[in-house]
């Protein structure tokens, strides 16, 4: 920066700078000329601030057409003489000629730094002409332009030395910097002010002394402080050392003291200049660095896991020694190293983790491969924190063994999948094999039972037939539900229903069970039984139905009760019977699975022991408590209780289905492959009226189908050629009203995931084998009614 530059910076804009020196230099101006006026101009970028003996009425004003511009144009070292103002062409329109101040004479000439730069102008002024001077007069306003130079330069100077002051100050106050000065001879002393704030002291509370300065210093160390000033005083050799110093409050602090001789023309010492340093806070931390560094080490030699200090290309700045135990490489191999140790398919992964650690300033997590000396692969997790710069710490942790058993879980995980898998579809296709004989026994014993054509003991040998065929469909269900529940494959499904008829409806199933043994079934519904509850009905149903058959089955005379009551949004049923009991020590295996309270029992009463250990499933599964309370001889209640909130919605009671409510005039088209299930469905069907037609496998169902003459299609899954989902979805392909004839899946496979799959080929309904006649009633008039009209609405929509 020039000079000028710099007193416009540092100087002008403090006007009180060059006020004394500058206006004592116009009035001597005023004195040796003997002119009205003189003032010295300073060049403030584009204004020029004036400095005079008398008040000036601008103090500042545009350089641009003022007289002291004038004089800066005619160039350093020019005198300017204006004889008379207001006839020279080169004032006679300024306003100080034509202004109130009547200039007629001016002469000046530009002032100039040392470095020869012009930085203003020094100014002569009277309101009357005058001639020219005199050649000493010009020599004395050189002079005078000269002295205005110097004084300038001085102040700038002086202001520097300042700043350079402040600046030192400034900079002992932040690095904790003090200097000294001692005088050799008078052996005065000089403190700067940091040296001040070490001791604790200010300059109004103490004057330095040697003596003083000496006692500072901790007692112990004030001899070395003593022999190591002497020796540089006799010998002019600097000294370095560190003391402990006591300040004025009895704290102890740590410096750095250093020491040179000032020495004379005469080469003897004059004086010892010095500086310490207030380091307790720096030894400190870095004796709390070392213990952390040591800790450190200690931890990183000594750990199982493996610490690195790594940068984003990978290499290596520092690993403990457990890298060998690990990966077989010693520090020394490893030193240095990118990324050859890891498996090639993982390196892109690793310094794409280093690097965003480091970009995000945020601590990562990375599972890899890395590569042991022997060859082999080894997996470990690294954790990566960043540590400034373009460095990361890494903790590398061998997890080879996790992911061993990981894989392993894996592989029974798959293994126990595919064994419940296995488990299932055995269960699927033991279902399936039984239920279709079942079919036939069940339905073809219906329809003797129903036509009447047999009597005396051959009906009764058709009734002993159908009861049988009943209980072994009842083994089948509770097996399957007892799989589906231990694997976890029921869930809950609260809808709202209405209570007393679904107690109602249930008790009926049993009705004919009581009448048969004499026994009196009675239904105790509480008068303050909500209309309306939410709940998961058909399994509440499967609880009841099962309280109530046991019951049936052990009681032989008396009566059977059922209770429903509800208070505080909970459901509470009760089944109470007056047959043989339970003994007390008994009643806590009747809820286990395969186990009823006596062999015996089993081979009088028969059964499985699932139904109470499903029952017990269920209620769980819904939130509910189940128990018993039973004395042999006496009888038995069986209760549960579940949550069961009011429903809002009112269920609208199911309406029996009447055969003749279904259309006569109806086309039917079945597909099953066994004979006997077409032969049993097509005398069912024709005794509700019903028009049908029965083909053996999908594909001859498809092209049935594609005539379009059918209402509603019955379909089997399992069939050669072509399967009923496969049938189903070439019928939905087929073009016109063909592809929108109801399609029902008829069929033995009953689990969850097969109805789905029924429904996903694009059946609308399913209906489980053996076929109860209601059922197939209450589907056949929904979907020849209503629900036809309902879906066709849905999909044109």
């Amino acid at each position: 920066m020039t000079t000028a530059k710099a007193l416009r910076k540092h100087d002008l804009h403090e006007e009180q700078v060059f006020a004394g020196p500058l206006e004592r230099l116009s009035a001597l101006a005023i004195s040796l000329f003997g002119v009205q006026a003189a003032m010295v101009g300073l060049i403030d970028g584009d204004e020029i601030v004036v400095r005079s003996s008398r008040p000036c009425p601008t103090p500042r004003m545009p350089r641009d057409g003022s007289l002291t511009e004038l004089l800066v144009s005619a160039g350093p070292d020019q005198v300017v003489v204006v004889e008379d103002a207001s006839v020279d062409w080169r004032t006679r329109h300024h306003y100080c000629v034509t202004g109130p101040q009547h200039l007629r004479f001016f002469a000046g000439m530009a002032v100039s730094d040392a470095a020869g730069e012009v930085v203003g102008g020094l100014s002569l002024m009277d309101d009357r002409p005058r001639g020219a001077l005199e050649p000493r007069e010009v020599e004395t306003l050189r002079l005078l332009a000269r002295m205005a130079g110097d004084v300038m330069e001085q102040v700038r100077a002086s202001r520097v030395q300042s700043e350079q002051l402040e600046m030192l100050r400034l900079a002992e106050e932040m690095s904790g910097v003090g200097h000294w000065r001692l005088d050799a001879v008078a052996r005065t002393l000089q403190l700067s002010d940091e040296v001040y704030r070490i001791y604790g002291l200010t300059r109004d509370t103490y004057t330095p002394d040697f003596e003083s300065a000496i006692a500072f210093y901790h007692p112990e160390d004030q001899p070395k402080v003593r022999a190591l000033m002497r020796h540089t005083l006799e010998t002019g050799e600097p000294y370095r050392n560190r003391f402990r110093l006591m300040r004025a409050d009895g704290v102890e602090r740590l410096v750095d003291a250093y020491a040179h001789a000032e020495k004379g023309e005469d080469g003897k010492v004059q004086a010892l200049y010095g500086v310490f340093q207030d380091v307790t806070e720096n030894e400190a931390l870095l004796r709390t660095a070392q213990k952390n560094e040591a800790r450190y080490r200690l931890l990183a030699e000594n750990t199982g896991d493996v610490i690195t200090r790594v940068n984003t290309d990978g290499r290596s700045k520092y690993i403990s020694p457990g890298i060998q135990g690990l990966l077989g490489w010693t520090f020394e191999e490893m030193s240095g190293q990118s990324t050859d140790y890891v498996h090639p398919e993982d390196r892109a992964m690793l310094l794409a983790c280093i690097r965003e650690a480091v970009r995000s300033g945020e601590s990562a997590r990375l599972e890899y491969r890395a590569l042991h000396r022997d060859g082999r692969t080894v997996w470990v997790e690294c954790t990566f924190q960043p540590i400034g710069g373009d460095e990361v710490v890494v903790v590398v942790r061998d997890i080879d063994e996790r992911k061993r058993l990981e894989a392993e879980l894996r592989d029974a995980r798959d293994r126990a999948e595919a064994a419940a898998h296995s488990k299932s579809e055995f269960l699927a296709n033991m279902s399936h094999e039984l239920r279709t004989p079942l079919t036939s026994v069940i339905g073809f014993s219906g329809l003797l039972q129903a036509s009447g054509a047999v009597a005396g003991d051959e009906r009764r040998y058709v009734e002993r037939i159908s009861t049988a065929s009943q209980a072994l469909l009842a083994v089948i269900n509770d097996i399957l539900d007892y799989s589906k529940l231990e694997a976890g494959a029921v869930e809950a499904e609260p809808l709202p229903f209405g209570p007393r008829a679904m107690a109602e409806a249930t008790a009926a199933m049993v009705e004919s069970q009581c009448a048969d043994k004499g026994l009196a079934l009675t239904l105790a519904l509480d008068d303050g039984l909500p209309d309306t509850l939410m709940g998961d009905e058909g399994r509440i149903r499967q609880v009841l139905l099962n309280f109530l058959s046991n019951a049936v089955k052990f009681t032989g005379k008396g009566g059977v009760t059922l209770t429903l009551n509800h208070a505080d949004g909970r459901l509470r049923a009760e089944v109470a019977d007056t047959g043989i009991g339970v003994p007390a020590d008994k009643l806590e295996q009747l809820f286990d699975r395969f186990t009823q309270a006596d062999a015996s029992t089993t081979r009088v009463y028969g059964g499985t022991g699932l139904g109470l250990a499903i029952s017990r499933r269920l209620i769980e599964m819904m939130g509910g408590q189940i128990g018993v309370e039973s004395r042999p001889g006496e009888g038995s209640t069986f209760w549960f209780e579940l949550p069961a909130p009011t429903a809002q919605r009112q269920v609208q009671a199911a309406t029996p289905t009447a055969m003749e409510d279904l259309p006569g005039a109806a086309r039917i088209l079945m597909a099953d492959d066994a004979p006997a299930n077409r032969e049993l469905v097509t005398a069912i069907l024709r005794g509700m009226g019903l028009s049908i037609d029965a083909v053996e496998d999908g594909a001859a169902a498809v092209e049935a189908a594609r005539t379009g003459a059918y209402d509603l299609i019955l379909m089997d899954v399992h069939m050669p050629v072509m399967d009923g989902l496969d049938a189903t979805r070439a019928i939905r392909a087929l073009p016109g009203p063909a592809a929108r004839a109801p399609i029902l899946a008829l069929t033995a496979n009953v689990q969850a995931e097969h109805v789905r799959r029924c429904l996903d080929a694009g059946m609308d309904d399913h209906l489980a084998k053996p076929v109860e006649l209601r059922a197939l009633a209450a589907a056949l008039s929904h979907w020849l009614g209503d629900g036809a009209r309902e879906r066709d609405t849905a999909l044109s929509a």
